[in-house]
């Protein structure tokens, strides 16, 4: 009887704790945007990323469309940004190379997301990503930038922007 009335109670709390998480988490509103590319990318120095597919898209907080680089926003308010990719250094090097991406928000690069990793071998890969927060007003534009000094090829880089106020 005991152990039936824990399990009882645990069920509640647990029952009680989903309904409240969901109450909150659709309470939010929250607007957001991921895309991504299926395919590989070659990206030159200093050209932006360009992302295929929106996979989701919930409100029209932000725009962008696809097979642009830009993602626009469309209500003022604070932004949490993440964006992740692999990226493949060619063979057209060959030689100690740093591979790096940043995001710019309206033409100026955002402290904090300058990620980069060096590598020492033709056909090697690293693992870029980065997560800020920002605050934004209606009409900025954010896109992300090869600052590697040669071309890279990217493969599947995903970015997510969600609005948090």
């Amino acid at each position: 009887m005991y152990y039936l009335t824990i399990s009882i109670s645990l069920i509640v709390i647990l029952l009680i704790w989903n309904i409240t998480m969901t109450i909150i988490v659709s309470g939010t509103n929250s607007a957001h945007i991921n895309s991504f590319n299926y395919v590989p990318e070659k990206l030159q120095d200093g050209e932006y990323i360009t992302f295929d597919t929106n996979r989701v898209i919930e409100k029209n907080d932000i725009t962008h469309q696809e097979k642009s680089s830009d993602f626009i926003i469309n209500k003022a308010g604070s932004y949490y940004i993440q964006f992740n990719t692999t990226i493949y250094e060619p063979p057209s090097t060959g030689k100690e190379t740093t591979l790096s991406v940043y995001l710019e928000h309206n033409n100026a690069t955002v402290y904090g997301t300058t990620v980069g990793e060096t590598v020492t071998n033709a056909y090697q890969t690293v693992n870029l990503n980065f997560g800020v927060i920002i605050k934004a007003n209606s009409g900025d534009v954010l896109r992300i930038k090869n600052n590697s000094g040669t071309v890279v090829e990217l493969l599947q880089p995903n970015i997510n922007i969600i609005k948090i106020e």
